[in-house]
């Protein structure tokens, strides 16, 4: 009888990887690229290697998750919400989760006090950046019915 149970945590998961996979084949590499080139390397291009690396890392957890995030919040347009409104809805989640991701890295350990600050900025206009592409990317997936 046991046997009989079935896991909506584990297919809910697994549903939900194979979403984040599809979705990210929407991140457009060559404005990422572009941001790298205009903003981010001119930031931290006198760091060393490794803590150019970790930084670089972080500004790419960044990315793909706050894409997500968009593609998700996407769904509120369908209750008539604006952009302005599900931006303003987030916000305070999306900062909790930026300074939560500096710490996993552990930024302050690795550089410096003001490149962190300057790091922090960026990875805020990183995130806002991404989540709406992926609000409009999703709002485009869902009218197609694609999401």
């Amino acid at each position: 009888m046991e046997n009989n149970i079935v896991s909506f945590e584990k297919y809910a998961r697994t549903r939900d990887e194979s979403i984040r996979k599809r979705v990210m084949n929407g991140i457009d590499r060559k404005e990422v690229h572009e941001y790298y080139a205009s903003v981010i390397h001119v930031s931290i291009r006198h760091l060393t290697l490794l803590q150019r690396y970790l930084i670089e890392e972080y500004l790419t957890e960044i990315i793909c998750e706050f894409f997500f995030r968009g593609v998700d919040a996407s769904k509120q347009y369908e209750a008539g919400r604006t952009t302005e409104e599900i931006e303003h809805s987030y916000t305070k989640e999306h900062f909790s989760t930026i300074y939560s991701l500096a710490n996993e890295y552990r930024l302050s350990r690795h550089i410096g006090e003001w490149d962190v600050y300057s790091v922090s900025i960026i990875a805020e206009d990183v995130a806002l950046k991404w989540f709406r592409n992926g609000l409009s990317y999703g709002k485009k997936q869902r009218k197609l019915r694609l999401l």
